[in-house]
């Protein structure tokens, strides 16, 4: 069998109800980014999650910062120097996809958040970026 002897339009209908079902009981703007066709099958098993406000977040801001174990993986395993800006940005990126808002909070540092957002945009799906970017102006305000 290959790609093409696939029947992706009688998918489709299973993947808008997973979207539903992803979407429900999340805040309003992370089910509408969920809706969006191009948002990763990922997120339809384990929506992304998203601060409310960017004081709650407390990380540091210089030195090193040790990577949670539930986000480690042999590319990013140990300690993170916060000052290295791509080591630091590949920690950033996989907090924003896979980490709590709880461990957002505990782990990124707003100054430094601020100072990586347009550096991590392109390597994050568009639903995540759509949701940061509307709940903090201050992303767009560079």
């Amino acid at each position: 069998m290959t790609l093409y002897d696939y029947d992706f339009d009688r998918a489709e209908p299973t993947r808008a109800a997973m979207r539903s079902a992803a979407a429900a009981g999340q805040p309003d703007d992370i089910a509408a980014a969920l809706q969006r066709p191009d948002v990763p099958d990922e997120f339809l098993a384990r929506p992304f999650q998203v601060v409310t406000d960017l004081t709650q977040l407390r990380g540091a801001g210089s030195g090193v910062v040790a990577v949670p174990d539930e986000l480690a993986d042999p590319v990013l395993a140990g300690d993170v120097d916060v000052d290295d800006p791509g080591r630091c940005g590949l920690f950033y990126r996989r907090v924003l996809l896979h980490g709590s808002s709880t461990l957002q909070a505990d782990v990124l540092n707003r100054a430094r958040l601020v100072q990586l957002w347009p550096g991590l945009i392109p390597d994050l799906p568009a639903a995540v970026v759509e949701v940061w970017q509307q709940r903090f102006s201050e992303l767009t305000d560079r």
